[in-house]
């Protein structure tokens, strides 16, 4: 075996011993001693590393220095988290979700894919470099928080405390995926989210059934308020003012979601969909449009049989996805706004959290070096899908208010890895393949002498 694969499999064991903390934060499980592990493998490791417990979930923080300081001049941060969804239902695992377990090509557990093997591969990536080059290629940073799986609380208030020593020049998101055609998928940015409820009450309590023969029941209510919140034909959101902020994409961003792999006709049938598609062109929408999303409805009796009750309170969860200048409490105002408006007065807007929108056309120079790495790595520019927005939500936009870095997320997964779902999983060959481009971005880097603009 080569002093590589030693490197290799060594930290392979690292991730097990990684997978067995049930970091699961939703529950307060192995947290504090998740991140005093993490702290000490990156000591091991040779970095400096120290656990900021300002707020309840620590952040890890560790920083590798080369002894060269022409090479500082560059700064390569990778976000991680190590928190993890439950693992229940836990009779659908084929085995112990905390323990790695190697089988048919496959690593299988809790977090593997979502993120834990992500972060050992960029260690494990920035090992080799050093025992293949006596020293680190330039300054290379690990923030690793511990409650994204929560909608990372107190992650601003982490970084606005400490924005000095999160400085980058780029910043890596916590991973990704293939797609589908096996094509790695680098993406430059995500929509943001502004999730509220939506709250009809029409009484105090609830009454016999009967009584609608008189009386409106909330259920009603709330329906009849929904129902003008968008055009049922064509999806537009008919809040006044909701577009005032959107920021239009620009041509290139658009022509790089044009060029993405994404089939009507294979949704319709992977999802059993009976409805047209709201937009013609679904990719433009994937990235570019807002949304407003009846996620939950609930009133009244839900369980076995009947109950013949007229309630007093119906509730609709509501989010909507967020593109860039589009600010979550701003929405949520202007629905509120606008159902008074339309003389819905007694249907209150509750908001419940937010998270704006970060879009990059992936054209920064140090982005670059990294596409045309990834190119090379993966057997060229049409092995690649460039993503400049993701549809899903995620704390990018923080990181680029308080670092002013440009953002790109790429990684181990695959379509069928099932990052929240029983047995969690990447494959062997997607692991090594990331460490080897992870490698030669360091490589990359190593080259640069001048600070990047």
């Amino acid at each position: 075996m080569s002093e590589r694969d030693e490197i290799v499999e060594r930290y392979k064991k690292y991730l097990a011993d990684y997978i067995a903390f049930p970091s699961v934060s939703a529950q307060n499980t192995s947290i504090k001693e998740t991140a005093d592990f993490l702290t000490g493998l990156f000591r091991t490791a040779g970095g400096h590393s120290e656990t900021l417990t300002d707020y309840k979930y620590p952040l890890v923080y560790a920083d590798f220095q080369s002894s060269d300081p022409e090479k500082n001049k560059t700064t390569l941060l990778f976000y991680n988290h190590y928190d993890v969804q439950p693992p229940e239902p836990l009779d659908e695992w084929n085995s112990d979700p905390f323990t790695l377990t190697e089988t048919e090509g496959r690593l299988i557990g809790r977090g593997v894919s979502d993120c834990k093997g992500e972060l050992i591969v960029r260690l494990t990536a920035l090992k080799i470099y050093e025992h293949e080059h006596g020293d680190f290629p330039c300054r290379v940073k690990f923030f690793v928080e511990g409650a994204e799986e929560i909608a990372s609380r107190n992650l601003e208030d982490y970084l606005k405390k400490y924005a000095d020593l999160f400085q980058a020049d780029l910043v890596v998101w916590e991973g990704g995926s293939k797609t589908a055609e096996g094509k790695l998928e680098i993406t430059g940015g995500n929509k943001g989210i502004s999730c509220f409820d939506l709250v009809a009450r029409t009484g105090k309590d609830d009454i016999h059934s009967s009584s609608a023969a008189y009386i409106e029941g909330p259920g009603w209510r709330l329906a009849q308020a929904l129902s003008t919140l968008r055009d049922v034909e064509t999806g537009k959101i008919l809040v006044d003012g909701f577009y005032d902020d959107v920021e239009r994409p620009s041509q290139r961003a658009r022509d790089l979601i044009n060029k993405m792999n994404l089939d009507k006709n294979a949704i319709k049938t992977l999802h059993g969909l009976t409805r047209p598609f709201l937009f013609e062109n679904i990719k433009e929408a994937y990235a570019f449009e807002p949304t407003i999303n009846i996620a939950g409805l609930t009133s009244g009796y839900e369980g076995e049989s009947v109950k013949t009750v007229l309630p007093h309170t119906a509730r609709a969860k509501i989010d909507c996805r967020l593109v860039p200048h589009q600010d979550p409490a701003d929405i949520q105002e202007k629905v509120q706004k606008y159902l008074i408006k339309r003389g819905f007065t007694d249907v209150k807007v509750e908001y419940l959290m937010g998270e704006k929108s970060y879009r990059s056309d992936l054209d920064a120079p140090i982005v670059q070096d990294v596409l045309k790495v990834a190119a090379d790595v993966y057997g060229g520019e049409d092995q690649l899908q460039l993503v400049p927005t993701s549809s899903g939500t995620g704390p990018m936009y923080l990181f680029h208010h308080y670092l002013h870095a440009p953002l790109m997320s790429f990684g181990i997964s695959d379509p069928g890895s099932g990052a929240h779902s029983p047995n969690e999983h990447i494959h062997l060959s997607d692991y090594d393949k990331g460490i080897d481009f992870v490698t030669a971005i360091l490589e990359k880097l190593a080259q640069k002498t001048e600070p990047v603009q």
